[in-house]
């Protein structure tokens, strides 16, 4: 004869296959949380570095094409605009702002980022690395 197979009681059968779904559910999960915990710092190295920057450069471009506005110390104290140019040297402010947004201001002008349209879009005349260049020019206002 055949032997027919006893099944657990319903409350068991439930318990069990919760926890087997419960083990294939968390195991891509243990799986990303291995792979993020191996190259995560160095994501994190790469992203903080950003790319190389030329500060010797960002200061012969920034005397060149900003120093007209802001200033040679970055103060903007010129008047020259309404309302009146941020002032580069407060540190407390740049540190608020992060890299990209200098970036994006420099690059395609200050209405692109809610600031003064009067600031002109410098990506006909800058490439990426050059306005980088500025970008690590303009951090060390705060840093004297």
């Amino acid at each position: 004869m055949f032997a027919v197979p006893v099944k657990d009681s319903p409350r068991r059968e439930t318990a069990r296959v919760a926890r087997l779904w419960r083990e294939e559910e968390f195991m891509p999960t243990r799986f990303l949380a291995a792979l993020a915990l191996a190259v995560g710092p160095l994501l994190v190295a790469s992203a903080a570095a950003g790319p190389a920057r030329d500060v010797g450069h960002g200061k012969e471009l920034f005397l060149r094409y900003c120093s007209g506005c802001h200033g040679v110390d970055g103060r903007g104290e010129a008047k020259t605009f309404q309302p009146n140019v941020g002032n580069l040297a407060v540190k407390e402010l740049m540190d608020q702002l992060s890299d990209e947004y200098l970036f994006a201001a420099i690059k395609k002008g200050g209405a692109a980022v809610g600031k003064n349209a009067a600031m002109p879009a410098w990506q006909q005349q800058l490439d990426d690395s050059q306005i980088w260049d500025i970008v690590g020019f303009v951090r060390t206002f705060g840093s004297r």
